[in-house]
């Protein structure tokens, strides 16, 4: 009887520490999936993926674009209340109406705690905007923001506490600002002389675009081993009846090497693209993907996507 009772304590305890064991392990699954969800910074599709936990507090929130006339703005409607974005804008205006250059929202966890920042990227004025916004006592509060049409991030997905950068791309690596979210506020890490990886090899890609015309011999800034298909792109801009205009980009790197370089980053880059002796309403978005990877001591394109 003394046995029986000591293989039922065993079979018990075994039960107990199994049970252990799978709560823990599914809960990390959760909050892994979770992590990894904060981590995805393509686009919000705001006519599909409109719910997200943007607060932290387990439930969905939810996006709204708003156009009113010819002003742009967000509303994030959580468990509580309405979160207007363009009240923490000090003109009240966060976006204003442009057919070809509507605008986007990014979300990463720059400040690791969880709880995503939101990226707004877009046209005020016909100038490039964009903010950043975290959540905050509370509320979504305005981070930092500026006119740099280029923005991206940097330690993206690695260990380390991620770095944003801005710039203009007519000034190039003389005008990189940079900065950190640290304990839901803004930190300046802005250096003389940083180096931005890939920047010149996707600025290099810009003007190929922007051109009026094609080259007959692309310079070296695609791996050997490129797409054919996919270089066709420059021959299918019909530059002879559109012209390009670079508006904006965003970035991030995916890959990094034993010393922590990046050696793979993505490219948004986003032109106006323009009818020749047409009207203002001929006017579109050409939205294009690049994978740009360092091949030996330089970054190569070895990836082009049209995307919509």
């Amino acid at each position: 009887m003394k046995i029986l009772l000591i293989k039922k304590k065993l079979i018990i305890d075994m039960i107990f520490i199994i049970s252990i064991f799978i709560i823990g392990s599914a809960t990390f699954y959760f909050q892994s999936s979770k992590l990894k969800a904060l981590q995805a910074i393509y686009p919000v599709n705001l006519s599909k993926d409109t719910e997200y936990d943007l607060t932290g507090d387990g439930s969905k929130d939810s996006f709204q674009l708003i156009s009113n006339e010819n002003k742009v703005d967000f509303n994030i409607k959580t468990s509580n209340t309405d979160f207007y974005l363009s009240k923490e804008v000090d003109d009240k205006i966060l976006f204003t109406k442009n057919i070809h250059w509507s605008p986007k929202i990014f979300m990463h966890d720059l400040s690791r705690n969880n709880i995503p920042e939101l990226i707004l990227m877009g046209s005020k004025n016909n100038k490039n905007t964009y903010y950043v916004f975290g959540w905050n006592n509370n509320k979504f509060n305005l981070i930092t923001s500026g006119n740099s049409n280029i923005l991206g991030i940097l330690d993206c997905k690695n260990t380390k506490t991620p770095q944003c950068f801005s710039l203009s791309s007519s000034s190039g690596a003389k005008s990189i600002n940079s900065f950190m979210v640290i304990n839901n506020s803004f930190f300046n890490t802005t250096t003389s002389n940083t180096n931005l990886p890939s920047l010149d090899t996707t600025l290099s890609f810009i003007n190929l675009i922007e051109l009026p015309y094609n080259l007959d011999e692309l310079p070296d800034i695609f791996t050997t081993d490129i797409n054919k298909d996919e270089l066709s792109i420059f021959w299918a801009l019909d530059k002879d009846n559109y012209s390009y205009a670079f508006q904006n980009a965003f970035f991030y790197d995916y890959e990094w090497n034993d010393s922590g370089e990046p050696i793979a980053l993505k490219w948004r880059l986003s032109f106006e693209k323009n009818k020749l002796n047409g009207q203002d309403g001929d006017k579109e978005e050409l939205c294009i993907l690049l994978d740009v990877i360092k091949d030996h001591s330089q970054y190569k394109i070895t990836t082009i996507q049209k995307s919509k």
